[in-house]
Protein backbone atom coordinates (compact mmCIF):
# COMPACT_ATOMS: atom_id res chain seq x y z
CA UNK A 1 0.00 0.00 0.00
CA UNK A 2 1.36 3.38 -0.97
CA UNK A 3 1.54 5.89 1.91
CA UNK A 4 0.36 9.44 1.52
CA UNK A 5 2.80 12.23 2.29
CA UNK A 6 0.87 12.96 5.52
CA UNK A 7 1.02 9.31 6.63
CA UNK A 8 4.73 9.18 5.86
CA UNK A 9 5.46 12.30 7.94
CA UNK A 10 3.38 11.01 10.85
CA UNK A 11 5.30 7.74 10.74
CA UNK A 12 8.64 9.52 10.80
CA UNK A 13 7.53 11.65 13.73
CA UNK A 14 6.41 8.54 15.63
CA UNK A 15 9.80 6.86 15.09
CA UNK A 16 11.61 10.02 16.19
CA UNK A 17 9.45 10.18 19.32
CA UNK A 18 10.31 6.57 20.20
CA UNK A 19 14.00 7.27 19.63
CA UNK A 20 13.82 10.35 21.85
CA UNK A 21 12.27 8.31 24.66
CA UNK A 22 14.95 5.63 24.27
CA UNK A 23 17.68 8.26 24.43
CA UNK A 24 16.19 9.72 27.60
CA UNK A 25 16.01 6.28 29.19
CA UNK A 26 19.58 5.45 28.21
CA UNK A 27 20.72 8.82 29.52
CA UNK A 28 19.00 8.20 32.84
CA UNK A 29 20.63 4.77 33.05
CA UNK A 30 24.05 6.25 32.36
CA UNK A 31 23.43 8.96 34.99
CA UNK A 32 22.35 6.33 37.51
CA UNK A 33 25.42 4.27 36.72
CA UNK A 34 27.63 7.34 37.11
CA UNK A 35 26.11 8.09 40.51
CA UNK A 36 26.42 4.48 41.59
CA UNK A 37 30.02 4.35 40.45
CA UNK A 38 31.04 7.59 42.11
CA UNK A 39 34.14 6.99 44.17
CA UNK A 40 34.44 7.38 47.90
CA UNK A 41 36.17 10.61 48.80
CA UNK A 42 39.24 11.04 50.98
CA UNK A 43 40.74 14.33 52.07
CA UNK A 44 42.58 16.14 54.80
CA UNK A 45 41.77 19.15 56.94
CA UNK A 46 43.93 22.26 56.64
CA UNK A 47 45.54 20.91 53.50
CA UNK A 48 48.98 22.24 52.63
CA UNK A 49 48.87 23.34 48.95
CA UNK A 50 52.49 22.28 48.56
CA UNK A 51 51.48 18.71 49.40
CA UNK A 52 48.37 18.59 47.22
CA UNK A 53 49.93 16.86 44.21
CA UNK A 54 51.60 14.02 46.11
CA UNK A 55 48.41 13.55 48.13
CA UNK A 56 46.26 13.41 45.00
CA UNK A 57 48.58 10.77 43.59
CA UNK A 58 48.12 8.85 46.87
CA UNK A 59 44.33 8.78 46.47
CA UNK A 60 43.57 11.85 48.60
CA UNK A 61 41.35 13.83 46.27
CA UNK A 62 39.73 16.43 48.56
CA UNK A 63 41.66 19.48 49.76
CA UNK A 64 40.38 21.63 52.59
CA UNK A 65 40.64 25.40 52.23
CA UNK A 66 39.90 27.38 55.44
CA UNK A 67 39.16 31.01 54.63
CA UNK A 68 39.83 33.82 57.09
CA UNK A 69 37.00 36.36 57.38
CA UNK A 70 39.19 38.75 59.40
CA UNK A 71 41.79 38.83 56.60
CA UNK A 72 39.18 39.19 53.88
CA UNK A 73 37.46 42.08 55.68
CA UNK A 74 39.93 43.71 58.10
CA UNK A 75 37.61 46.70 58.53
CA UNK A 76 33.86 47.06 58.08
CA UNK A 77 33.08 47.14 54.32
CA UNK A 78 36.80 47.19 53.51
CA UNK A 79 38.14 44.13 51.70
CA UNK A 80 41.75 43.07 51.21
CA UNK A 81 42.33 42.39 47.51
CA UNK A 82 45.80 40.95 48.18
CA UNK A 83 44.36 38.28 50.45
CA UNK A 84 41.65 37.54 47.88
CA UNK A 85 44.37 37.09 45.25
CA UNK A 86 46.26 34.68 47.51
CA UNK A 87 43.08 32.61 47.95
CA UNK A 88 42.57 32.48 44.18
CA UNK A 89 46.16 31.30 43.75
CA UNK A 90 45.64 28.52 46.29
CA UNK A 91 42.48 27.46 44.47
CA UNK A 92 44.40 27.32 41.18
CA UNK A 93 47.09 25.22 42.85
CA UNK A 94 44.57 22.70 44.18
CA UNK A 95 42.66 22.51 40.90
CA UNK A 96 45.88 22.04 38.91
CA UNK A 97 46.46 18.79 40.80
CA UNK A 98 42.93 17.59 40.05
CA UNK A 99 41.77 17.99 43.67
CA UNK A 100 38.29 19.07 44.66
CA UNK A 101 38.03 21.74 47.36
CA UNK A 102 36.03 21.68 50.58
CA UNK A 103 35.86 25.22 51.89
CA UNK A 104 35.25 26.63 55.34
CA UNK A 105 34.33 30.29 54.99
CA UNK A 106 35.48 31.15 58.52
CA UNK A 107 32.09 32.44 59.68
CA UNK A 108 32.88 31.12 63.15
CA UNK A 109 35.92 33.41 63.48
CA UNK A 110 34.75 36.95 62.73
CA UNK A 111 36.95 40.05 62.50
CA UNK A 112 37.46 42.02 65.70
CA UNK A 113 35.56 45.04 64.39
CA UNK A 114 32.30 43.06 64.43
CA UNK A 115 32.37 42.71 68.20
CA UNK A 116 33.60 46.27 68.72
CA UNK A 117 31.06 47.96 66.42
CA UNK A 118 28.16 45.63 67.19
CA UNK A 119 28.23 44.28 70.76
CA UNK A 120 24.71 42.97 70.15
CA UNK A 121 26.26 40.24 67.95
CA UNK A 122 27.56 38.45 71.05
CA UNK A 123 25.85 35.56 72.81
CA UNK A 124 24.64 36.12 76.38
CA UNK A 125 23.86 33.37 78.91
CA UNK A 126 21.41 33.43 81.80
CA UNK A 127 24.10 34.82 84.10
CA UNK A 128 24.72 37.82 81.88
CA UNK A 129 28.08 36.46 80.69
CA UNK A 130 29.03 37.06 77.07
CA UNK A 131 30.60 34.88 74.42
CA UNK A 132 32.31 36.79 71.59
CA UNK A 133 34.44 34.11 69.91
CA UNK A 134 31.83 33.49 67.24
CA UNK A 135 28.97 35.71 65.96
CA UNK A 136 25.49 35.18 67.34
CA UNK A 137 23.82 34.27 64.07
CA UNK A 138 21.12 32.40 65.99
CA UNK A 139 19.46 35.53 67.38
CA UNK A 140 21.24 38.67 66.14
CA UNK A 141 19.93 40.06 62.85
CA UNK A 142 22.96 42.34 62.67
CA UNK A 143 25.24 39.30 62.85
CA UNK A 144 23.26 37.59 60.11
CA UNK A 145 23.38 40.67 57.90
CA UNK A 146 27.16 40.94 58.25
CA UNK A 147 27.64 37.22 57.60
CA UNK A 148 25.36 37.34 54.55
CA UNK A 149 27.28 40.32 53.16
CA UNK A 150 30.59 38.49 53.63
CA UNK A 151 29.25 35.34 51.92
CA UNK A 152 28.08 37.46 48.97
CA UNK A 153 31.54 39.00 48.74
CA UNK A 154 33.19 35.57 48.61
CA UNK A 155 30.66 34.46 45.98
CA UNK A 156 31.34 37.53 43.82
CA UNK A 157 35.10 37.77 44.29
CA UNK A 158 36.11 34.10 44.54
CA UNK A 159 33.16 32.18 43.10
CA UNK A 160 31.32 29.49 45.06
CA UNK A 161 31.44 27.20 42.04
CA UNK A 162 35.14 26.68 42.76
CA UNK A 163 34.15 24.58 45.75
CA UNK A 164 33.09 20.94 45.77
CA UNK A 165 31.62 21.32 49.25
CA UNK A 166 30.96 24.01 51.87
CA UNK A 167 31.21 23.37 55.59
CA UNK A 168 28.14 24.46 57.59
CA UNK A 169 27.89 25.04 61.35
CA UNK A 170 27.24 27.55 64.12
CA UNK A 171 29.66 27.09 67.04
CA UNK A 172 33.18 28.42 67.59
CA UNK A 173 34.41 25.21 65.91
CA UNK A 174 32.06 25.73 62.97
CA UNK A 175 29.87 22.79 64.01
CA UNK A 176 26.18 22.15 64.74
CA UNK A 177 25.93 23.44 68.32
CA UNK A 178 25.80 26.51 70.50
CA UNK A 179 29.07 27.85 71.97
CA UNK A 180 30.66 26.05 74.94
CA UNK A 181 30.14 27.11 78.56
CA UNK A 182 32.43 29.86 79.81
CA UNK A 183 32.70 28.29 83.27
CA UNK A 184 34.86 25.23 83.93
CA UNK A 185 32.37 23.84 86.45
CA UNK A 186 31.12 20.45 85.31
CA UNK A 187 27.72 20.88 86.95
CA UNK A 188 26.92 24.36 85.64
CA UNK A 189 24.32 24.70 82.90
CA UNK A 190 24.72 27.65 80.52
CA UNK A 191 22.17 28.56 77.88
CA UNK A 192 22.90 31.13 75.17
CA UNK A 193 19.47 32.69 74.77
CA UNK A 194 19.52 35.80 76.97
CA UNK A 195 20.62 38.66 74.74
CA UNK A 196 17.79 41.15 74.00
CA UNK A 197 16.97 39.66 70.59
CA UNK A 198 16.75 36.15 72.04
CA UNK A 199 14.52 37.32 74.86
CA UNK A 200 12.23 39.07 72.41
CA UNK A 201 11.78 35.77 70.59
CA UNK A 202 11.57 33.56 73.70
CA UNK A 203 8.26 31.80 74.39
CA UNK A 204 8.72 32.80 78.05
CA UNK A 205 10.70 36.06 78.18
CA UNK A 206 12.51 36.52 81.47
CA UNK A 207 12.31 32.88 82.55
CA UNK A 208 15.64 31.32 83.46
CA UNK A 209 16.56 27.64 83.81
CA UNK A 210 16.05 26.43 87.35
CA UNK A 211 13.15 28.76 88.14
CA UNK A 212 9.96 27.01 89.27
CA UNK A 213 7.67 29.99 88.84
CA UNK A 214 6.98 32.46 86.05
CA UNK A 215 5.12 35.74 86.40
CA UNK A 216 3.90 34.70 89.82
CA UNK A 217 2.55 31.32 88.74
CA UNK A 218 3.96 27.76 88.89
CA UNK A 219 6.06 26.94 85.83
CA UNK A 220 5.32 23.41 84.66
CA UNK A 221 7.66 20.78 83.27
CA UNK A 222 5.67 20.99 80.05
CA UNK A 223 6.54 24.69 79.81
CA UNK A 224 10.20 23.88 80.47
CA UNK A 225 10.04 21.44 77.57
CA UNK A 226 8.40 24.07 75.37
CA UNK A 227 11.20 26.52 76.13
CA UNK A 228 13.89 23.96 75.38
CA UNK A 229 12.16 22.81 72.19
CA UNK A 230 12.32 26.43 71.05
CA UNK A 231 15.99 26.64 72.04
CA UNK A 232 16.81 23.63 69.85
CA UNK A 233 14.61 24.72 66.94
CA UNK A 234 16.21 28.15 66.57
CA UNK A 235 19.63 26.49 66.43
CA UNK A 236 18.46 24.14 63.67
CA UNK A 237 16.84 27.04 61.83
CA UNK A 238 20.21 28.78 61.84
CA UNK A 239 21.67 25.86 59.90
CA UNK A 240 18.77 26.13 57.46
CA UNK A 241 19.36 29.88 57.15
CA UNK A 242 22.96 29.18 56.12
CA UNK A 243 21.83 26.60 53.58
CA UNK A 244 19.51 29.24 52.12
CA UNK A 245 22.38 31.74 51.84
CA UNK A 246 24.40 29.41 49.64
CA UNK A 247 21.59 28.09 47.48
CA UNK A 248 20.18 31.60 46.91
CA UNK A 249 23.55 32.49 45.37
CA UNK A 250 23.23 29.63 42.92
CA UNK A 251 25.48 27.14 44.70
CA UNK A 252 24.46 23.56 43.94
CA UNK A 253 27.44 21.64 45.34
CA UNK A 254 27.58 19.71 48.58
CA UNK A 255 26.63 21.35 51.86
CA UNK A 256 28.28 19.51 54.76
CA UNK A 257 26.55 19.99 58.13
CA UNK A 258 29.17 19.18 60.76
CA UNK A 259 27.88 17.19 63.75
CA UNK A 260 30.27 17.02 66.75
CA UNK A 261 30.43 13.98 69.03
CA UNK A 262 27.36 12.13 70.23
CA UNK A 263 25.74 14.88 72.27
CA UNK A 264 23.30 13.79 74.94
CA UNK A 265 20.63 11.07 74.88
CA UNK A 266 16.82 11.06 75.30
CA UNK A 267 16.96 9.95 78.94
CA UNK A 268 19.39 12.81 79.69
CA UNK A 269 16.85 15.25 78.30
CA UNK A 270 14.05 13.73 80.38
CA UNK A 271 16.06 14.14 83.58
CA UNK A 272 17.11 17.66 82.62
CA UNK A 273 13.51 18.71 82.02
CA UNK A 274 12.51 17.28 85.40
CA UNK A 275 15.29 19.38 86.98
CA UNK A 276 14.07 22.49 85.11
CA UNK A 277 17.24 22.42 82.97
CA UNK A 278 19.41 23.07 85.99
CA UNK A 279 20.41 19.59 87.10
CA UNK A 280 23.60 17.57 86.62
CA UNK A 281 22.24 15.49 83.71
CA UNK A 282 24.53 16.29 80.75
CA UNK A 283 25.06 19.71 82.29
CA UNK A 284 27.73 20.95 79.89
CA UNK A 285 25.89 19.56 76.86
CA UNK A 286 22.32 20.77 77.40
CA UNK A 287 23.21 24.41 76.80
CA UNK A 288 25.09 23.49 73.65
CA UNK A 289 21.89 22.11 72.16
CA UNK A 290 23.48 18.84 71.04
CA UNK A 291 20.30 16.78 71.22
CA UNK A 292 20.86 15.38 67.74
CA UNK A 293 17.99 12.91 68.10
CA UNK A 294 15.79 16.02 67.96
CA UNK A 295 17.72 18.44 65.77
CA UNK A 296 19.07 16.42 62.82
CA UNK A 297 15.55 15.87 61.53
CA UNK A 298 14.97 19.65 61.71
CA UNK A 299 17.61 20.29 59.05
CA UNK A 300 16.16 20.92 55.60
CA UNK A 301 16.20 17.71 53.60
CA UNK A 302 17.81 18.83 50.36
CA UNK A 303 19.56 16.57 47.88
CA UNK A 304 22.91 18.29 48.37
CA UNK A 305 22.83 18.40 52.19
CA UNK A 306 25.13 15.86 53.83
CA UNK A 307 25.31 15.05 57.54
CA UNK A 308 28.96 14.74 58.55
CA UNK A 309 30.07 13.25 61.87
CA UNK A 310 33.24 14.98 63.02
CA UNK A 311 33.95 12.21 65.54
CA UNK A 312 35.49 9.32 63.65
CA UNK A 313 37.93 7.41 65.86
CA UNK A 314 37.21 9.64 68.87
CA UNK A 315 37.59 6.65 71.22
CA UNK A 316 33.88 6.53 72.07
CA UNK A 317 31.77 3.39 72.41
CA UNK A 318 31.72 0.40 74.73
CA UNK A 319 34.02 -1.19 72.18
CA UNK A 320 36.03 1.91 71.27
CA UNK A 321 35.41 3.21 67.75
CA UNK A 322 32.84 0.54 66.95
CA UNK A 323 31.15 0.70 63.57
CA UNK A 324 27.53 0.48 62.48
CA UNK A 325 25.34 -2.63 62.22
CA UNK A 326 22.41 -3.27 59.83
CA UNK A 327 20.08 -3.68 62.84
CA UNK A 328 20.81 -0.20 64.24
CA UNK A 329 17.70 1.31 62.64
CA UNK A 330 15.50 -1.13 64.57
CA UNK A 331 16.85 -0.13 67.99
CA UNK A 332 14.50 1.85 70.22
CA UNK A 333 16.55 4.98 70.87
CA UNK A 334 13.98 6.18 73.42
CA UNK A 335 14.35 3.17 75.72
CA UNK A 336 14.29 4.08 79.41
CA UNK A 337 18.04 4.40 79.97
CA UNK A 338 19.24 4.31 76.35
CA UNK A 339 21.75 1.67 77.47
CA UNK A 340 22.13 0.12 74.01
CA UNK A 341 22.89 3.31 72.11
CA UNK A 342 25.19 4.56 74.87
CA UNK A 343 27.47 1.66 73.93
CA UNK A 344 27.69 2.94 70.35
CA UNK A 345 30.49 5.13 69.06
CA UNK A 346 29.63 8.76 68.30
CA UNK A 347 29.64 8.20 64.55
CA UNK A 348 27.40 5.15 64.88
CA UNK A 349 24.85 7.14 66.88
CA UNK A 350 24.88 10.14 64.54
CA UNK A 351 24.68 7.92 61.46
CA UNK A 352 21.67 6.08 62.87
CA UNK A 353 19.91 9.37 63.61
CA UNK A 354 20.68 10.77 60.15
CA UNK A 355 19.36 7.64 58.44
CA UNK A 356 16.23 7.66 60.61
CA UNK A 357 15.69 11.26 59.52
CA UNK A 358 15.95 10.24 55.86
CA UNK A 359 19.37 11.61 54.98
CA UNK A 360 21.33 9.56 52.46
CA UNK A 361 24.33 11.87 52.12
CA UNK A 362 26.61 10.93 55.01
CA UNK A 363 30.26 11.69 55.69
CA UNK A 364 32.87 11.64 58.41
CA UNK A 365 36.03 13.25 59.59
CA UNK A 366 38.44 12.14 62.25
CA UNK A 367 38.20 13.88 65.60
CA UNK A 368 41.92 14.69 65.74
CA UNK A 369 44.54 13.47 68.15
CA UNK A 370 43.73 16.35 70.52
CA UNK A 371 40.47 14.46 71.18
CA UNK A 372 41.77 10.88 71.09
CA UNK A 373 45.49 10.23 70.53
CA UNK A 374 46.31 8.51 67.25
CA UNK A 375 48.05 5.14 67.30
CA UNK A 376 48.99 2.38 64.86
CA UNK A 377 45.82 1.04 63.24
CA UNK A 378 43.75 4.19 63.79
CA UNK A 379 43.20 4.72 60.08
CA UNK A 380 42.02 1.13 59.71
CA UNK A 381 39.45 1.80 62.45
CA UNK A 382 38.31 4.95 60.66
CA UNK A 383 37.91 3.01 57.42
CA UNK A 384 35.87 0.34 59.22
CA UNK A 385 33.55 3.02 60.58
CA UNK A 386 33.22 4.60 57.13
CA UNK A 387 32.35 1.38 55.35
CA UNK A 388 30.06 -0.12 58.01
CA UNK A 389 28.15 3.17 58.41
CA UNK A 390 27.82 3.76 54.63
CA UNK A 391 29.66 7.06 54.79
CA UNK A 392 30.61 8.68 51.49
CA UNK A 393 34.13 9.45 52.63
CA UNK A 394 36.61 10.72 55.20
CA UNK A 395 38.35 14.00 55.91
CA UNK A 396 41.44 13.32 58.01
CA UNK A 397 42.41 15.72 60.80
CA UNK A 398 44.95 17.04 60.13
CA UNK A 399 47.07 17.32 57.01
CA UNK A 400 50.17 18.10 59.07
CA UNK A 401 49.74 14.82 60.98
CA UNK A 402 50.59 12.94 57.80
CA UNK A 403 54.13 14.29 57.95
CA UNK A 404 55.04 15.02 61.57
CA UNK A 405 55.55 11.47 62.82
CA UNK A 406 52.16 11.12 64.53
CA UNK A 407 51.70 7.37 65.26
CA UNK A 408 49.34 5.67 62.81
CA UNK A 409 48.84 8.84 60.77
CA UNK A 410 51.30 8.96 57.90
CA UNK A 411 50.74 9.62 54.22
CA UNK A 412 51.89 6.07 53.48
CA UNK A 413 49.32 4.59 55.88
CA UNK A 414 46.52 6.76 54.52
CA UNK A 415 47.37 5.81 50.94
CA UNK A 416 47.47 2.15 51.95
CA UNK A 417 44.02 2.04 53.57
CA UNK A 418 42.56 4.00 50.65
CA UNK A 419 44.03 1.54 48.17
CA UNK A 420 42.83 -1.51 50.11
CA UNK A 421 39.37 -0.38 51.17
CA UNK A 422 37.98 2.36 48.95
CA UNK A 423 34.82 1.36 47.08
CA UNK A 424 35.28 2.59 43.50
Amino acid sequence: MRLTRRQYLLGVLAVLAVLAVLLLVLGAVRLFQHEEAEEDYFGTLQTDPAKARVEYESGIRIAHLPLDWARFEPADDSYDSAYADSVKETIRTFHATGAHIEVGLGLNHPPEWLRMLHPETQYVNQFGERYAETPNIVFSQVARDEVAEYIRYVADEIGLDNFWSIRVGVSEAGEFSYPPPVSQRQDRNEYWAFDPAAQAASPFPGWRPGQRTYEGKPFTERQVEQWYDWYLAVLSNTINWQLDQYTSLGYDGRLHVLVPGAGYYPSDLRRAIQAYLDGPAAARLMGRGVGFFRTIDQIDHRDNVHIVSTALVDGSGNVPNNGCEPTDSAVNIYAEKNSTVRDWSSVRWVTALAKRAGFTGLGGESAGEHVAPYRPGVMEDAMHQMISCDLDGIMWAFDSNLYDGTPGSSLREYADVIDRHSRR
